[in-house]
C-alpha cells in the first residue's frame, strides 16, 4: 500500500482535530488489514505532481571528527580511569597451594581462566582456554504398565578449547552434548 500526502501548513495543523487524526489512522489500519479490498492502481495516473528541479546535492559531514577523537582518547582522563577496569592485567598466580587440590578445586581453577595459556612445543604447541558449560542430562524410564517417565538433570561441566599452530582445533568435553 502506498499513501501519498501533502504537507499541511502550521496553521492547518493547528486547526486539525484529534478525532480527525484518529479516524484517518483507523482508515489506514483497516486498509492494511484487508489489502484485497483495495483497488488496483491503474496503468495511467489520474493525477500527477510536479517536483521542482533543484541544484546539485552537496554532502557535508557535520559530525564529530572521529580520527581526532581516536587520537585524543588515550590522553583523556576518562580513558585513564576506565583503562584500569577495561584493560586490567590478568591475575598471575604463582606458588604452591597450602593443601593439595582435589577435583573440584582443579575445575574451579581451570574455568576461572587461571589455567588458560600457551602450552606444548613443536607441532603440539597450542592455546588452551577452559570454560564452564551448563548441560541437561535427559533420562527416560518406562514402567511395566507402559508409562514413560522423563527425568532431566541440569549440571555444570567443563570444556577445554584447543587451537594448534597448524590451525587444528579441538574441544574436549566429558562426552555429553553441549549447546
Amino acid at each position: 500500500m502506498v499513501v501519498f500526502g501533502v504537507r499541511r501548513s502550521p496553521r492547518e495543523r493547528s486547526q486539525l482535530k484529534d478525532w480527525e487524526v484518529a479516524e484517518a489512522k483507523r482508515r489506514l489500519q483497516d486498509m492494511a488489514r484487508r489489502p484485497e479490498s483495495l483497488a488496483v492502481l491503474p496503468d495511467e495516473p489520474d493525477r500527477t505532481y510536479l517536483v521542482p528541479a533543484s541544484g546539485p546535492a552537496s554532502w557535508v559531514y557535520r559530525g564529530i571528527p572521529l580520527d581526532a577523537v581516536e587520537d585524543l582518547l588515550p590522553k583523556s582522563g576518562a580513558n585513564r580511569q576506565a583503562a584500569r577496569i577495561l584493560f586490567a592485567p590478568s591475575n598471575r598466580v604463582q606458588g604452591r597451594p597450602l593443601t593439595p587440590l582435589h577435583g573440584g578445586h582443579t575445575a574451579i581453577v581451570a574455568v576461572s581462566g587461571m589455567l588458560d595459556g600457551i602450552f606444548g612445543s613443536g607441532v603440539n604447541r597450542h592455546v588452551a582456554a577452559w570454560s564452564s558449560v551448563k548441560v541437561t542430562d535427559r533420562m527416560e524410564e518406562e514402567a511395566d504398565d507402559g508409562t514413560i517417565t522423563i527425568r532431566e538433570r541440569e549440571r555444570f561441566t567443563q570444556t577445554l578449547a584447543l587451537v594448534y599452530l597448524d590451525g587444528r582445533t579441538a574441544i574436549l568435553t566429558d562426552g555429553s552434548k553441549h549447546p
